[in-house]
């Protein structure tokens, strides 16, 4: 394969596939004269291992990889990239061309021709390996398969460096039908804690709604996300410390008017999350229909998004979603008025005391939401539940005869909020 030049950057979106992104930036860094060559972090029910032979990679280092995998996307995912000089990629990450810069960009080139990363029963098999089609309880990849520097004629005699890639990692890279594409441009001015949380927000963002948001847990857990998600080895022990970190890391984030989304730290119930939005939503304040629905249809959204579309998250889906989003959810579900005390009577008296076990289930999969107003309950269930002589209708005709006459469509509730909404 011929030598491949680079083409500009400006304006570039990097293309990650969903194992390197769920594997995380490879934020480790070096305390004192501590020297970790072995990492482990928990993704999902497995685990993502990283190895080096060498030395501990860094944000620095990972920066570095994403350039030269942005050099190779640009030139249609080339295993083999030439950089006709070494100054042109200080240049390129706005570092200063100093000898120590120079000669940290070489040792980042020998980090990551040492560095594998071995998926323990977390590889997502988009069948683009060639060699590991189908399921596998433990994939390792390397990242570079060799590099090169040398001296070439011409104004100041260059070095050059050439770099080819693992051949599975390139693949995984090109072919991936599993990737977020994250914008380039802003990575080379972040601080190290801002540019894991960068990638990490790319992760949960989702563009085309505008919105994500994570939970981080608090405590140990907030601890625990922290060194799994952003910084490996940090040595911080206090939740403190970490959101002290965290909301310099927001503040960055926020003030870079080349990032295009906004972050927000937010506590409740004594657990944090973090909520992303899209920028420019958030020159007034971004509308969140699903906090303006009454507390039945509250409830009713999240049954049906758990029910339909088996997600693990479904508050975040919901509060993404536009009022037209969700008047289809709610299309054919009706909302019945019903006296709180025939309520309680159905509730606790007949099902919680039930002794038919299919009973129960079916009750507590009719009722979809649930919202007390006075004297007054007002249950949410599918209409189509209610056509036949199921044992809901059965309970209601027998305890609430005229129960029918105060039927409403719940698309009916949605439009009065959205009306009234500020």
């Amino acid at each position: 394969m011929g030598d491949v030049q680079v083409k500009s950057s400006k304006g570039s979106k990097l293309k990650v596939d969903f194992n390197l992104l769920q594997s995380g930036t490879w934020v480790l860094e070096r305390k004192g004269k501590q020297r970790i060559h072995y990492f482990e972090k928990n993704v999902g029910d497995g685990k993502v291992v990283i190895y080096n032979a060498l030395d501990v990679p860094s944000p620095f280092d990972s920066k570095v990889l994403d350039y030269l995998m942005l050099k190779s996307q640009e030139n249609d995912w080339s295993q083999e990239i030439v950089i006709p000089a070494i100054s042109t990629i200080i240049k390129d990450l706005g570092l200063g061309k100093r000898k120590q810069t120079i000669e940290r960009i070489k040792k980042s080139l020998k980090i990551l021709k040492n560095t594998h990363i071995e998926f323990h029963n977390c590889f997502i098999d988009n069948g683009v390996l060639e060699h590991f089609e189908g399921t596998w309880e433990l994939v390792s990849i390397g990242i570079l398969a060799k590099y090169g520097l040398e001296r070439i004629k011409g104004r100041g005699n260059p070095l050059s460096v050439k770099v080819v890639f693992d051949n599975d990692f390139i693949s995984l890279c090109r072919h991936s039908l599993g990737y977020k594409l994250i914008p380039y441009a802003p990575i080379n001015g972040l601080r190290d804690t801002a540019y894991a949380l960068y990638k990490w927000a790319w992760r949960w963002f989702n563009a085309e709604k505008g919105y994500g948001e994570r939970w981080i847990g608090s405590g140990k857990s907030l601890v625990e996300w922290y060194k799994n998600e952003l910084n490996s080895v940090g040595n911080y022990k206090y939740p403190s410390e970490i959101l002290r970190r965290v909301k310099s890391a927001i503040k960055q984030l926020n003030e870079n008017p080349e990032v295009s989304f906004y972050l927000q730290l937010k506590e409740e119930e004594n657990n944090y999350k973090i909520e992303i939005y899209r920028k420019e939503q958030c020159t007034i304040k971004r509308e969140i229909p699903f906090d303006k629905l009454p507390p039945v249809l509250c409830r009713t959204v999240i049954s049906l998004i758990e029910r339909k579309k088996h997600i693990r998250e479904p508050f975040a889906l919901a509060r993404s979603m536009s009022w037209e989003e969700l008047e289809r959810l709610l299309k054919g579900v009706v909302v019945v008025s019903v006296p709180k005390d025939i309520w309680e009577f159905i509730t606790n008296d007949v099902m919680a005391k039930t002794p038919v076990e299919t009973e129960k289930k079916e009750f507590e999969e009719t009722v979809l939401g649930v919202e007390e107003q006075g004297d007054e309950v007002l249950v949410a269930f599918e209409s189509s539940k209610l056509k036949k002589k199921s044992l809901i209708t059965t309970l209601l005709d027998a305890f609430t005869p005229n129960w029918r006459s105060f039927i409403q469509e719940a698309v009916g509730y949605l439009k009065e909020a959205r009306a009234t909404k500020t």
